[in-house]
């Protein structure tokens, strides 16, 4: 194979590189380098026969010609197998990395499964080519549309999530097929299909069960065929005794024309309808036919909307074509498509049609004779191959009432409603006609697509009727990046907006906690975690850390957020995911504020120059923090009428052109540990800028700042400070380089004696990384004991070893270094060798059995003690 696959992967929200999802694939090609195709004999007469379809695209074809990148033949196969198949995309790029024959191939999707399948496909179109092998398109757009039809939203499903998209509201697909949320926390509305969550339960009840509707509509003098329900067949002869010929068939609860059989006129027939109907549901609903045309009338909210005229599929006879050859004539129509890609769906001849063509006479290879209708559907289902023509605008008024008094007396917020009648411009006196079923999943292809007529684009009546002008469909969603402090920023956020009387959920390395009450443990800060958030319907606020490994692999789980925090860029995971410098780290944690609201703040750190290079990317408007009041950055930004969060004289202030608001002096801030902690403090500036931008006052923002603490139960392994009698321990998730010097600028405050430290490095770091983290520990510790808690693709002890061998090269003395891979062990060890005024450092990676075992220590000290 000329191609490796390095990579695929579904980016499902905004991304390193596109706003809109998109399929990822890295790919080396190891044999032609990045050379272009006109090395390859004949690439681009063979390509184009191939796929003729990429004629169209002349630029792509102009460069062809002339020779191209192979990636750049891969990415417009992907796309062009995709519209073929029926799912319409354009976006397609392609990014170089260091090595110059591998690339990053990006291209939008519609479906996930489809677009993957979309990315393998197009290496084997090139791999076919180049080995002068057959290759079956045909057979690919079909798998394709396979995919396409098990994996989309069902059409209706897709026409309220487009509306909804239109109008600004977001929303979750909730499991594999149409049941969707619509807006976040507690404004969200939930649909599966056109049910929605106003939709009560007894409404459904009485749809789903055609005799009771029937009676609840004949009590209120609503038009319906004359019927009833029976369980066997000799019920269904003595019933015709009383009603006559001809009748309808159907399953009594049942639903998409499934087992329904139309105009019977005698009991051979009957027993051939009783026998499928009984197959579907145990009753059998036994009712006068009514002559007439079929038509489907749409009310949401108890009012009148739209109808169709609908009529079963057909073919009509030319006097020299068989049946089936008519079937493959309409079939062809470029309308028609395969499940709901087109305007009209293809028609599968299945046992209904062969049972009609038996009762008219005819088989599949008779010839139909000229002028003769023929059809081949006892229902007019769209999604049988039947067509609609609107009708709404001709409505008679008394049967827009009928329809509204329907809705009303089912109860239904959205219902469609089966009305027979010979003209439904005219009044219900005078005409043959009734209600013959009640629908409380209706379709809406028939009304948006109709056949014939104008479109009635009857989703954002739904969407107004469950988002009403004015309502709120979503929660402030404040999303935290960087490298450092996030998620002691998010907690602090937490925190604030619980004190200020808010509902809050938060997703963070450490778990998930709903209104203060953990939910679940672990790392939660990708797009899951968010997502557990996101559709939590008790909440009023999100606050979310957004980690670099959940962007890279698959996104953001929200398409905006009202604030984004920029904290800081570290030199941490270069090397690793294509990330080869801190200015990419950058760009990728940029995704965050790119993805602000236009209304929304970025808070953006103007001390960190990454952060403020990217400053002109940011969305909304900029909110700066510093812990220097002079920073030219912050300085400029005021002057242009900008809002700042700055340290001035140890002092937290809202800075603006024309005032200053002073929030709170820093050291009565708990977690800056009397404003010692300047990474804290730095992380407070941020946290006060969100609470801003959401619009809380000085006083709440105050209250909500200074009673945040360092503790483990607000705040666990982050700075967590335990004192013992005689000595104390300090744990802390610090990891790389940057949190490592920042805690060591702080130790000499809490402790002149000996410092221990229980460390571990990152085993997806480089070794070079690894070395500047060990130089820190070397400079700072006096006595070091190393685990080995992330492995990731190292063996057990390897990153340990590269570990010590840093720190040995700083001249650090060999006796007082161990490694101990059990950090259970290795705390044990430190509490063994600890003396009075020493302080231990813990880096923790799994924080609350570390929590655990040091209070079950402090607990013996304090025994042994007497206390």
């Amino acid at each position: 194979m000329y191609f490796d696959l390095l990579k695929l992967n579904a980016l499902r929200g905004p991304n390193r590189y596109s706003r809109n999802r998109a399929i990822f694939m890295l790919i080396n090609i190891s044999e032609f380098g990045m050379n272009s195709t006109n090395v390859i004999e004949n690439f681009a007469d063979k390509l184009l026969d191939l796929v003729p379809t990429l004629k169209k695209n002349k630029s792509f074809v102009e460069r062809l010609k002339k020779g191209t990148s192979l990636s750049d033949v891969l990415v417009n196969i992907a796309i062009e197998f995709q519209n073929l198949a029926g799912m319409p995309v354009k976006y397609g790029e392609i990014f170089p990395t260091k090595d110059k024959n591998e690339c990053v191939i990006v291209f939008q999707y519609i479906v996930e499964n489809a677009g993957r399948e979309a990315a393998k496909e197009s290496l084997w179109v090139v791999e076919s080519i180049v080995n002068n092998k057959e290759y079956d398109l045909e057979w690919t757009v079909l798998d394709l549309k396979e995919y396409r039809e098990k994996d989309k939203y069902s059409v209706t499903t897709q026409y309220i999530v487009d509306e909804a998209t239109k109008c600004g509201i977001p929303h979750i697909r909730l499991n594999h097929k149409n049941f969707v949320q619509l807006g976040y926390g507690k404004y969200q509305k939930k649909i599966q299909s056109s049910i929605t969550s106003k939709t009560s339960a007894l409404s459904l009840e009485l749809a789903d069960e055609k005799f009771r509707t029937k009676e609840i509509l004949q009590n209120s003098c609503i038009p319906v065929p004359e019927g009833a329900v029976v369980i066997s067949f000799d019920e269904a002869k003595e019933y015709i005794n009383e009603i006559s010929f001809p009748v309808v068939v159907k399953p009594e609860v049942g639903n998409h024309g499934r087992g329904i059989l139309i105009n019977i006129n005698d009991y051979k027939e009957l027993k051939i309808a009783f026998d499928i109907a009984k197959k579907i549901y145990a009753y059998v609903l036994v009712e006068k036919f009514i002559r007439g045309k079929d038509y489907r009338i749409l009310a949401v909210d108890g009012v009148f909307t739209a109808a169709a005229y609908r009529e079963p599929p057909c073919v009509v006879g030319d006097g020299k074509s068989t049946i089936q050859e008519l079937v493959n004539i309409v079939n062809a129509d470029p309308l028609r498509g395969f499940g709901h890609e087109n305007l009209l769906t293809q028609i599968v001849i299945d046992e209904m049609t062969l049972r009609i063509l038996k009762s008219e006479g005819f088989t599949l290879s008779d010839i139909l004779p000229s002028g003769k209708k023929l059809f081949l559907k006892t229902t007019a289902n769209l999604s049988q191959g039947g067509t609609a023509t609107d009708v709404t605008d001709i409505v008679h008024p008394e049967i827009r009432l009928m329809a509204e008094r329907t809705a009303r007396i089912i109860g239904m917020d959205v219902i469609g409603i089966d009305f027979i009648c010979e003209d439904i411009s005219k009044p219900i006196n005078g005409q043959s006609c009734g209600i013959i079923e009640v629908n409380a999943e209706p379709g809406l292809r028939m009304h948006v697509d109709p056949s014939r007529g104008k479109s009635i684009y009857v989703a954002k009546p739904i969407i107004n009727m469950l988002f009403p002008k004015k309502s709120r469909a979503s929660i402030p969603i404040i999303a935290v990046t960087g490298t450092n402090g996030k998620t002691t920023t998010c907690k602090l956020i937490a925190h604030a907006l619980k004190y200020a009387g808010r509902k809050v959920g938060y997703a963070t390395t450490t778990g998930v906690e709903i209104d203060g009450i953990e939910i679940v443990k672990g790392d939660y800060s990708g797009p899951d975690g968010h997502k557990l958030v996101l559709k939590d319907a008790t909440i009023d606020h999100a606050v979310l850390e957004t980690a670099r490994g959940g962007i890279l692999r698959r996104g953001l789980a929200y398409d905006e957020c009202d604030i984004g925090v920029f904290l800081n860029v570290g030199e941490d995971h270069i090397g690793n995911d294509l990330i080869e410098s801190i200015e990419d780290l950058g760009v990728l944690k940029s995704t965050v504020v790119k993805s602000v609201k236009n209304n929304g703040f970025s808070i953006l750190n103007a001390d960190d120059t990454v952060v403020i290079d990217l400053k002109n990317s940011a969305g909304g408007n900029h909110i700066l923090f510093s812990l220097d009041s002079n920073n030219k950055n912050i300085i400029s930004h005021i002057k242009n009428g900008g809002t700042a969060v700055v340290l001035s004289d140890g002092n937290i202030i809202i800075r603006t052109e024309d005032q200053d608001d002073m929030i709170s002096p820093a050291i009565n801030v708990p977690i800056t540990f009397g404003g010692s902690a300047e990474f804290n403090i730095s992380n407070t500036l941020a946290a006060v800028g969100v609470l801003h931008g959401l619009g809380l006052n000085s006083e709440i923002i105050n209250n909500g700042i200074t009673s945040f603490y360092p503790s483990i139960k607000q705040n666990p392994g982050r700075m967590n400070i335990f004192d013992f009698n005689n000595f104390k321990v300090i744990l802390d998730y610090g990891h790389n380089k940057h949190a490592m010097e920042a805690l060591s600028a702080m130790l000499p405050k809490f402790s002149q004696g000996r410092k221990i430290v229980i460390c571990h490095g990152s085993g997806n770091r480089l070794d070079e990384v690894l070395k500047n983290f060990a130089a820190i520990i070397a400079k700072t510790y006096d006595y070091i004991i190393i685990t080995d808690l992330d492995i990731r693709q190292r063996k057990l002890g390897e990153t340990a070893e590269i570990v010590k061998h840093g720190i040995l090269e700083k001249g650090f003395d060999s006796t007082k270094i161990e490694i101990i891979l059990d950090v259970h062990k290795a705390i044990d060890r430190a509490f063994e060798i600890v003396k009075s005024g020493d302080l231990i450092v813990v880096q923790v990676d799994k924080i609350q059995p570390v929590i655990d075992q040091i209070l079950s220590k402090k607990e013996n000290v304090l025994s042994c003690l007497g206390i």
